[in-house]
């Protein structure tokens, strides 16, 4: 292991349980105690850690803590028992994931989560709720049952109320990820943190701005991102001063799909729409399809922005796409998760709601307005 993850590590355990046996550490790593005893030095000098005789105990305060870190030791694992709250491989702590859909959108997330999950000396198990809200609650139930030390769970839908309630009476802290929970009636004890979608929305019209176009359409599935890009286009469309009749239109997740979608490239023509924001990536990649089919030219005709940069780029004509940032914030998430389970003997802690902005990819489908001279 890299010293500089080892000594993560070290930390890790020292935030966790507030002191560490120099040579149990060394036991459970496969490494040397005098190793250990190096890295400790080393952390000594920098003024992270104490040492004491065969080990350390921690010295670390929050910045929005008044108090040192000083936690309890969690409770022992269950080695072998195969449950989420075991401990196959001597994991200081087990983080319980729950997505809805592990094949789309979600991986980057997941990847984030248990990247850092496992830099801090956790585990990560992974629940799946397919959207279904029932099986949602069943997944967070299971896991709270086999006793994780932290939660963290994309609710099906933006206003889950039934679910907050239940993770906001959870014994272990709980992030909400990708979600909103600061304004919701429930949930008044959970943290968050989701991409700013208002923002990314604001991002793709302001480039398209900047490049002329002054009438902006927006073709979007009805998904629980779809609000909050709907609030950051029109804000964008209200500051840049734009054309306030561009179409904007919900597109219905079916076998209407080509139809609602040549309806609506007919309205962008009748109107003078040259650029258009779509949302979610497999649909801008059927826009792009039906818009050529139409005998119509990309960007030439019509400037396309996708939203989430999943397969944007594999689309028959390379799509600019605004690219939430999915993998910080799974990083972030755990983070913010393994911050509360080591703080739970502290006062104080202030509730944290992050939002973290997206990045733009310009591609092949956006140009500037050339004007008839």
């Amino acid at each position: 292991m890299h010293p500089n993850r080892r000594q993560e590590r070290i930390l890790a355990e020292l935030r966790v349980h507030g002191t560490l046996s120099a040579s149990d550490f060394a036991d459970r790593e496969g490494i040397s105690a005098m190793t250990v005893r190096r890295d400790l030095a080393e952390l000594a000098e920098r003024g992270l850690v104490r040492r004491v005789h065969g080990g350390a105990v921690s010295v670390e305060t929050l910045p929005t803590a008044g108090a040192p870190h000083r936690p309890a030791p969690r409770p022992a694992p269950r080695p072998g028992t195969g449950e989420p709250g075991s401990d196959p491989g001597g994991a200081l702590f087990t983080l319980g994931l729950v997505v809805p859909d592990p094949g789309y959108y979600f991986p980057k997330i997941v990847a984030g989560v248990a990247e850092r999950a496992e830099a801090l000396g956790g585990r990560v198990v992974l629940g799946v709720s397919r959207y279904d809200p029932a099986r949602e609650r069943q997944q967070v139930e299971r896991l709270i049952a086999a006793g994780v030390d932290g939660l963290l769970v994309t609710t099906t839908v933006a206003d889950a109320f039934d679910t907050l309630a239940l993770l906001d009476h959870a014994p272990m802290p709980v992030v909400v990820v990708e979600r909103s929970v600061a304004e919701a009636p429930v949930g008044s004890e959970l943290e968050s943190v989701r991409s700013d979608h208002e923002a990314g929305a604001g991002i793709a019209v302001r480039h398209l701005a900047e490049l002329g176009h002054r009438r902006i359409g927006m073709a979007v599935f009805d998904t629980p991102t779809t609000p909050q890009l709907r609030t950051g286009y029109d804000r964008a469309v209200r500051q840049l001063g734009l054309e306030p009749d561009a179409p904007v239109e919900v597109i219905t997740d079916g076998d209407g799909v080509g139809t609602d979608t040549r309806a609506f490239i007919e309205r962008c023509l009748a109107t003078g729409t040259t650029a258009v924001f779509v949302h979610s990536d497999h649909y801008a990649v059927e826009f792009v399809e039906t818009v050529t089919e139409m005998g119509l030219s990309i960007p030439d005709d019509l400037s396309v922005v996708a939203y989430d940069d999943e397969v944007a780029a594999l689309a028959d004509v390379p799509l600019t796409a605004v690219a939430p940032p999915k993998n910080d914030v799974g990083r972030f998430a755990a983070t913010m998760c393994f911050e509360r389970i080591s703080a739970t003997a502290q006062v104080g802690f202030a509730r944290r709601h992050m939002t973290l902005t997206p990045t733009l990819s310009v591609r092949a489908s956006t140009a500037a307005v050339v004007f008839d001279s």
